[in-house]
């Protein structure tokens, strides 16, 4: 569904500047709105260009993988999109069918979602909506966003507009709905939006537009004139926006407003981000080392990875590379350093000195004055969420649109000039105007190809990867499907992808029991070389990734046991790991990649070294923990495995696993009262588990509490009736035998 959007809006913007080329060229002139706003906007795509050649890799930072939100390729068409807006809705009429038809689109999504969550997330699937809160905006969040913009247009529309009854009551149903979704999805930013907005068309309906003619409330009873006065549902909004910020405790047990609706619908809103002081924290420390431009557009998540606090790794988050702070723009300070910063400054200062001005000088049509409050205030909340959290690449390119279609109001109502450009006044003129546009075009049509080309390695990714989740699936023909990805666009993690189907492949020719023995070795020869070769693509093309020297490290370890035993893997495997922690310094699970790799090479001690220093960055983590065990194992300290089994069953107290194998270490080393609670905690879990029901008895045998062992496999051989072993064990405590 990404991949659509993407593809819709890049193609769509470029057939957008081929035609107005081409009207240019004909017509031999062009209108634009002649305002600094208009040159900053010009100016950001400049800046994360440098940014994203100065980057490493410069690929991913100039298109990403595919147009990715923060990348240069989508500023270039946000900033392009937000241009030919303002010059093409030259007229109010434009204006207000472009809002007709967003409203319409909102109000279609906002009743496919609310038959998604009622009716079930098989409803209405598509081959893309698979759960109950799969839509086509984005994520649960910017949904959110969406029913706020839903609920101000409607709002506004209602206070300002003359309808007939029918379109008044649809209206009202629409704003009903959006506050209905809003209450639903609970999203804390979204209702700061609401609440800013309503705030802003109480004051604007009670002091600004009762100045126009407006017939927009007749008169009715006074209740229904008290409801229909412009002023009345800005009020709700805002009263029911102000609640759910608050989000009072309902109760104890219940839990707040918010929870109860969410446990309601059985639906709930996570949303979980970097915050503020982290986002600032890690924005300084990359301007630091790139103070001018940055890190780079799109690198924020390795940003991240490099230079998080190491308190992160006691949250459940600690191995997600965020690939934004806590807002988009808030981003911007890391990636595109002090020059970005500035010129992201100048745009939301100008563009507030262009609505300050626009505000002192409404005009008299209503038509008008709607069409300009509207646009100004998606706009106002589109960049506002911006701010807030990260929306999705949809609601930051509807802020650009509905940005340029400001301007274009604006320029409508003479609050910003015009500059008429005629491109026929002489030859020369006409040469060089023809020159640049055909320059123009040419760029446009290049990007179209190379969108083209990343959208087709996306789907032929996709394809690889539903290929992979089919069981039975050939690894030659998930091979063909990468090796068609890579074609198109070659990215690291497509060849990180083909290094992993051709180590299986290894795999299947170093086990096979058919073909002669040189084939088979031939084949794992081709195909762990076809894997070595892909993962240092990967590395070559993205070196600043982490986990492509991950994955490089972790084929080179494959290789250095018995019976392969290869030349040289080692050392590779340790270069890797290494190049890796210098991306990822704070990742607790590389030292134990290392520690594993030198347990392969029989260096314990050296192993446990990594693995303190892997606790040392992460006291709670668990497979340090599990290895430790095993390690401690190898070396006949069970005393020490015992240790570590028991910090594990304290941080994962619901596996039943754990306190099995700890009852089983306890039980080996003679500690029978401790083995039989271990067993008694993993029964707790899982009260069917036999093996834990098994060494409970023995365990209790031991303990010389012959009745309740015997009531134990007594109950164990109900559950297994076809063991002969547990028989046994019965009849010999039936005859107190002293064999047991």
């Amino acid at each position: 569904m990404e991949v659509a959007k993407s593809a819709l809006f890049s193609f769509g913007i470029i057939v957008a500047v081929l035609v107005l080329l081409f009207e240019i060229w004909q017509e031999g002139k062009l209108d634009i709105p002649w305002h600094p706003f208009i040159f900053t906007v010009a100016l950001l795509p400049l800046i994360y260009v440098l940014s994203a050649l100065l980057s490493t890799p410069s690929s991913l930072s100039l298109l990403g993988y595919n147009f990715e939100a923060g990348t240069f390729g989508f500023m270039l068409l946000g900033s392009v999109v937000l241009i030919l807006a303002s010059i093409i809705f030259s007229d109010t009429l434009r204006v207000l069918q472009a809002l007709g038809v967003f409203f319409i689109s909102i109000l279609i999504i906002t009743l496919f979602v609310i038959i998604k969550i009622f009716f079930g997330g098989d409803v209405m699937v598509w081959g893309n909506f698979l759960t109950k809160t799969s839509n086509p905006i984005g994520n649960w969040t910017d949904l959110a966003v969406s029913f706020g913009l839903l609920s101000t247009i409607t709002t506004l529309a209602i206070g300002m507009i003359p309808m007939k009854f029918s379109f008044r009551v649809l209206a009202y149903v629409a704003f009903v709905l959006g506050v209905v979704m809003l209450v639903i999805i609970n999203f804390f930013t979204a209702f700061v939006l609401t609440f800013i907005v309503s705030v802003f068309l109480f004051i604007y309906f009670s002091r600004v537009e009762k100045d126009f003619f407006n017939t927009a409330t007749p008169t009715y009873s006074a209740l229904t004139n008290f409801m229909l006065r412009p002023t009345f549902l800005p009020a709700v909004l805002g009263l029911i926006s102000l609640i759910f910020l608050i989000n009072p405790t309902i109760s104890a047990t219940q839990g707040t407003l918010g929870d109860v609706i969410s446990k309601a619908v059985k639906i709930q809103n996570i949303d979980v981000r970097p915050s503020l002081s982290a986002t600032l924290n890690i924005s300084k420390a990359v301007l630091s080392q790139d103070g001018l431009l940055g890190s780079g557009p799109n690198t924020f998540d390795r940003d991240w990875l490099i230079y998080k606090s190491v308190d992160v790794n006691t949250t459940p988050f600690w191995a997600v590379a965020f690939p934004f702070g806590i807002g988009f723009i808030p981003t911007q300070i890391a990636t595109t350093g002090l020059v970005g910063s500035a010129l992201w400054i100048a745009f939301f200062v100008l563009f507030t000195l262009v609505i300050f001005r626009v505000l002192n000088h409404l005009p008299e049509s209503r038509d008008e004055r709607f069409a300009l409050i509207s646009t100004l205030l998606l706009a106002i909340l589109l960049w506002l969420s911006s701010f807030l959290y990260t929306p999705s690449g949809t609601m930051l390119m509807l802020a650009f649109i509905f940005s340029g279609i400001f301007m274009a109001v604006v320029r409508q109502n003479r609050a910003v000039s015009s500059r008429g450009l005629n491109l026929n006044q002489n030859t020369q003129v006409r040469l060089i105007s023809t020159a640049l546009m055909a320059v123009i075009a040419l760029g446009a049509l290049g990007l179209g190809w190379v969108g083209f080309n990343r959208t087709a390695s996306v789907l032929y990714f996709q394809k690889a990867v539903d290929l992979s989740n089919v069981a039975g699936t050939s690894l030659v023909e998930i091979e063909r499907q990468l090796e068609k990805a890579i074609k198109f666009s070659a990215t690291d993690k497509y060849y990180i992808a083909l290094s992993r189907i051709n180590f299986a492949k290894a795999q299947v020719a170093a086990s096979a029991i058919t073909g002669t023995p040189e084939e088979n070795k031939t084949n794992f020869e081709d195909a762990l070389r076809k894997s070595i070769g892909a993962a240092r693509s990967a590395v070559n093309i993205n070196p600043a990734g982490y986990d492509n020297w991950v994955a490089l490290g972790m084929i080179y370890g494959a290789l250095i046991s018995p019976p392969l035993s290869v030349e040289g893997a080692y050392e590779n495997a340790q270069f890797a790991y290494s190049e890796a922690r210098l991306r990822n310094p704070a990742n607790p699970a590389l030292l134990l990649l290392l520690a594993r790799l030198e347990l392969s090479r029989d260096d314990k001690e050296t192993a446990r070294s990594f693995i303190r220093r892997s606790l040392a960055l992460k006291e709670d983590y668990a497979d340090a923990y599990v290895f430790l065990a095993q390690l401690e194992i190898q070396d006949g300290n069970t005393t020490g495995a015992i240790a570590s089994a028991e910090k594990l069953a304290v941080l994962m107290p619901d596996n039943p696993g754990i306190y099995f194998e700890l009852g089983l270490l306890k039980y080996s080393n003679k500690d029978y009262n401790g083995a039989l609670e271990a067993f008694k905690l993993a029964l707790v879990s899982a009260p069917n588990y036999a093996n834990a029901k098994y060494y409970l008895g023995l365990a209790l045998i031991q303990l010389g509490r012959w009745d309740e062992a015997q009531a134990e496999f007594e109950a164990l051989l109900i559950t297994n009736p076809d063991s002969e072993e547990v028989r046994a064990v019965l009849e010999s405590l039936r005859q107190k035998s002293s064999s047991l």
